[in-house]
């Protein structure tokens, strides 16, 4: 790859609560969040089965250190403009507790990661460009809307992630760059305008780092083979090949940007191999990429993951959203989040992470208790955060405990390494991280409390850990 792709790697694990010693060299600590139970995250470390409790034992996890996989960079959320709007109704006091929530190494999920669409997309709070309608010199670029609200909120997310990492996405071009002269229901990119579309990339990057944040990844296109109400843009596999190569990646090196990965596709994984042939079969286009980005929307897929990876070793994989959400119309109170949210959740990312993902950012961080703003869509969806600005608080919903189970444990600059389980309905991924501790995840989606024995080999071995039924565990091994 001609670009480096600069993402700062935070060295240190966070651990949430106190690590229980054992005894013997290894500290093996277990937290667990189940569907019976309205602790998450609850300390079992010292837990001691007792004849009676309805455990079952004989089923063994094995972890293999010495088995690595790709290096993990990171988790992150989306603070779009509907997103950022919710939280700056709350108090200084509340908006600075709701960003730690997600950003903070220290009682939070440790985020270093942040999607910011560029301009409008279906979760804001009205539409809108950077530019005037028409400008094909992009000389009235500003950053006005942003300032509102995305602004402020990434800087109440840098006060807990100093190092946060931009990854930006557009939902669409202006409309008069447009064959639809539309920004919502599909239509493409004219010819005529990849050049000042491109420049526009370059300008919001630059606007964004002249105020302090830094961009790590830009996606070409927001869910780019869907015609929906909203903010959307159509791209075949050439076409997207065709701007990454000829024209995004030269306006984003002529500007200093070269540091900057650009990734492709953006949508669902069900066709990341035919999806990947049509645009790396551009000239240049491989050279110009630095991975692909993917949604889960459209079922696991899984293999897809690990077979671009075999195909091309030295691309990234993103998952770039991620969500779920209410059937709900508007002006209605949404309802929170289940427990099924958290085994979703759960078993994406192991799939995820199980085949070579390398960032991970859940969608919406957060919104109302109407389940926006939105905009050209007919439902909300749910956050990590539901802004409840009428009584100044913010309610966390299952999902982002879901995500804490990974995100605490796992910290950036982690190698994914093999994890294997002796039964099929519990799933298991497992990491090294930098200071040389082991965390592994388990989903346990049976019915059952099941006892499990974890080995991690040439490391640490512990008995009797309790996995109750339709609960997520994460075990770490210090």
């Amino acid at each position: 790859m001609r670009q480096s792709i600069h993402i700062i790697l935070a060295a240190a694990l966070f651990v949430p609560m106190t690590l229980a010693a054992q005894k013997g060299k290894n500290a093996i600590s277990v937290f667990t969040t189940t569907d019976h139970d309205s602790v998450r995250l609850h300390d079992q470390s010292n837990f001691a089965p007792k004849a009676g409790d309805g455990y079952r034992g004989g089923i063994g996890i094995k972890v293999y250190p010495s088995v690595k996989r790709q290096t993990f960079r990171g988790f992150g959320t989306c603070i779009g403009d509907g997103n950022a709007a919710a939280a700056m109704r709350l108090s200084e006091k509340k908006r600075e507790e709701a960003a730690r929530m997600l950003f903070s190494p220290d009682g939070g999920n440790g985020y270093v990661f942040c999607r910011v669409p560029m301009g409008s997309n279906d979760f804001s709070t009205c539409g809108y460009t950077h530019i005037k309608e028409g400008d094909k010199t992009l000389s009235s670029f500003n950053l006005k809307q942003d300032k509102k609200y995305i602004i402020p909120m990434l800087r109440e997310a840098q006060k807990f992630s100093p190092q946060l990492r931009l990854m930006i996405s557009p939902w669409s071009p202006p409309a008069f760059m447009k064959t639809t002269g539309k920004r919502e229901n599909g239509g493409k990119l004219l010819p005529e305008y990849c050049d000042a579309w491109a420049e526009y990339f370059a300008r919001f990057i630059k606007a964004y780092q002249q105020e302090g944040f830094t961009t790590a990844l830009a996606t070409i296109e927001n869910e780019c083979s869907y015609t929906i109400s909203w903010e959307t843009c159509l791209y075949t596999a050439k076409e997207e090949g065709d701007f990454a190569a000829n024209y995004l990646r030269p306006h984003l090196d002529a500007a200093g940007l070269d540091s900057v990965g650009i990734l492709f596709w953006d949508c669902d994984r069900s066709q990341i191999i035919e999806r990947s042939d049509g645009t790396f079969g551009v000239p240049g286009a491989r050279k110009a990429i630095a991975g692909i980005a993917n949604h889960w929307y459209g079922g696991d897929y899984f293999q897809q993951l690990r077979t671009f990876h075999e195909r091309y070793p030295e691309q990234l994989i993103v998952e770039s959203e991620f969500c779920v959400g209410p059937n709900i119309g508007r002006h209605t109170t949404m309802p929170y989040g289940t427990w099924s949210d958290i085994e979703l959740y759960g078993h994406e990312i192991i799939g995820c992470l199980n085949n070579f993902t390398n960032v991970i950012f859940d969608f919406n961080a957060f919104l109302d208790t109407h389940a926006g703003p939105y905009h050209n869509r007919g439902n909300g969806g749910i956050p990590s955060l539901v802004i409840d600005a009428a009584n100044d608080t913010f309610h966390p919903q299952p999902h982002y405990y879901a995500m804490a189970h990974f995100s605490r444990f796992i910290r950036p600059g982690a190698r994914i390494v093999l994890a294997t389980a002796s039964v099929d309905d519990v799933e298991v991924t497992a990491a090294q991280n930098p200071d040389g501790s082991v965390a592994c995840v388990v989903l346990n989606h049976s019915d059952n409390d099941r006892l499990t024995s974890l080995s991690v080999v040439g490391v640490a071995s512990k008995g009797n850990i309790p996995l109750p039924a339709h609960s997520l565990t994460t075990i770490v091994v210090k």
